[in-house]
């Protein structure tokens, strides 16, 4: 099965580390996203090190290429009111749900428009559902761009905005995914 519009065979996911291979392969990746470059080719190394973030990149073909990377970390979500009447599954009465955060996500300009972002949301949503058997994780999280199309994407692949945010005019929207709807 094709995930993605390139040939996924050449498609490989590097957790990045700090060493001078991995920063010379990022060192021209370009989403069109100053804040979101500036991430990975420098902030990602000290979240890393800190433990608050593990960044994975996206490499294509033999010439290494990176075409993509988000980070991942763990989190929590409030999910009440009209969120938790849609979740009508959730047994207990919990304020607080374990997740996994995608907290940057981004694409080579060269890239875009090949289903890319939602090879990665599924990869995520896939490390999520395993990791769950080991310490619980209930969502995939993100805040997104408080703009038209990061949310339409993230709409698109299953995540839902969180009531609540809705009210507040923010830089970012709070986003979630039920892992849930994965298992049947």
């Amino acid at each position: 099965m094709v995930l993605i519009d390139l040939d996924d065979s050449d498609v490989r996911i590097v957790k990045l580390e700090s060493t001078p291979k991995h920063k010379e392969l990022i060192k021209d990746f370009d989403c069109g996203d100053a804040d979101l470059n500036e991430f990975l080719k420098n902030d990602s190394f000290r979240y890393f090190e800190g433990h608050l973030a593990v960044t994975y990149l996206i490499v294509y073909g033999d010439e290494n290429r990176v075409i993509g990377f988000y980070c991942l970390s763990s989190d929590s979500i409030k999910i009440d009111g009209e969120d938790k009447e849609a979740l009508v599954e959730l047994d207990k009465d919990l304020e607080i749900y374990p997740a996994m955060k995608i907290g940057r996500l981004g694409i080579h300009t060269g890239y875009k428009r090949k289903h890319i972002g939602t090879f990665i949301i599924k990869q995520v949503a896939g490390t999520a559902l395993l990791y769950s058997r080991d310490f619980g994780c209930r969502f995939v999280t993100v805040d997104a761009y408080n703009e038209e199309v990061p949310k339409a994407f993230y709409a698109n692949n299953g995540f839902k905005e969180l009531t609540a945010s809705k009210k507040k005019k923010r830089r970012n929207v709070p986003m979630y995914l039920d892992l849930l709807k994965f298992i049947s």
